[in-house]
């Protein structure tokens, strides 16, 4: 049984370089491969560049590090992107504590919250659950959106 108040997320140090690395292979790498097959020196590429670019929180638990969550804040919307969390912790309650968390401040600022999710991700019932809609899509990714509001409660 998981503990949802010894959840923390922090912000990501140079530490956490390779276990970021390490996390989108565990939790992302089997749909990756599924649809573009899995590069190891491309996905190295592609994460130092992410890390260049953007770095996202870390997600821990009892002062482990579990997973990963990016929340920008835009003027007219709050993104979500790079929310993994290990496969030893999926399906225990987190996703959604976390995902709460943002819903409600997204709510609080009367802000849409946005997001991408590969389509042969199961986490899309997690985001439709919490009254995502798919907004558009491209080849592999639904684009999804949820409205600020009582119609959303979560």
């Amino acid at each position: 049984m998981i503990d949802l108040s010894l959840i923390e997320i922090i912000s990501t140090d140079d530490k956490h370089y390779e276990f970021l690395f390490q996390l989108k292979k565990a939790a992302m790498g089997p749909y990756v491969k599924q649809i573009w097959g899995w590069n190891e020196k491309d996905q190295r590429e592609r994460h130092a560049e992410d890390w260049q670019e953007q770095r996202p929180s870390v997600i821990l638990y009892k002062d482990k590090p579990i997973g990963c969550i990016l929340i920008n804040v835009e003027d007219a919307y709050i993104y979500v992107g790079r929310f993994y969390i290990l496969p030893e912790y999926q399906n225990k309650g987190i996703g959604t504590h976390i995902l709460r968390d943002v819903l409600e401040k997204a709510n609080r600022s009367k802000k849409p919250t946005r997001l991408a999710v590969l389509k042969i991700n199961p986490a899309i019932e997690l985001y439709k659950r919490h009254g995502f809609k798919v907004t558009g899509m491209n080849e592999h990714q639904y684009l999804m959106e949820r409205k600020p509001g009582k119609q959303n409660e979560i």
